[in-house]
């Protein structure tokens, strides 16, 4: 059994993940539910990595949004969140849930048109509401609240166009 450098609750659309890292050379040794396997990343261009587990490849495109991670592989979009286990631990212990300022706002995960904006400042929101829908390429993408909270401000309007990381609303 390989001593691991680096440990983390990886948190993927609300299930919880140990996941421990070992680097060795270019790749790493991944630790997940007592399995270890081979892993390997390499960044193809911002934002996108071409991510290798075991003998299953992918391309994987990453957008940092406040203090998560929105992620689209194999046609799916996820939500997580990554968190040293020390820290995550420490949180459990103290009952406070990992939320910062950076969650507040949420930003769009790529350029695109804004279709339709589906609250308005005031409006109550739970985790997993559709805040805004963006077109890109052709696909509708719903942008979802990462937490409960208040609409505290709007900074898009349906039918404008929109950049990458541009702040879309503001949550309280």
């Amino acid at each position: 059994m390989a001593d691991f450098e680096d440990r983390y609750i990886v948190t993927v659309d609300g299930k919880e993940f140990d996941i421990s890292l070992k680097r060795q050379g270019e790749e790493f040794l991944l630790k997940c539910d007592n399995i270890d396997y081979n892993a390997a990343a390499s960044r193809l261009v911002a934002g996108k990595y071409l991510l290798k587990i075991g003998d299953s490849s992918s391309e994987v495109d990453i957008v940092r949004n406040g203090g998560s991670l929105k992620i689209f592989i194999e046609g799916k979009d996820m939500e997580a969140r990554v968190e040293p286990y020390n820290l995550a631990q420490l949180r459990e212990q103290a009952g406070s849930a990992p939320k910062g300022s950076e969650d507040k706002i949420i930003k769009a995960p790529m350029p695109g048109m804004a279709l339709a904006v589906n609250v308005k400042p005031g409006d109550d929101v739970k985790k997993g509401t559709t805040l805004v829908i963006i077109e890109a390429m052709k696909m509708e993408n719903l942008i979802k609240a990462t937490h409960d909270g208040r609409v505290k401000d709007i900074f898009v309007a349906a039918g404008k166009a929109v950049d990458k990381n541009e702040k879309l609303l503001e949550l309280e």
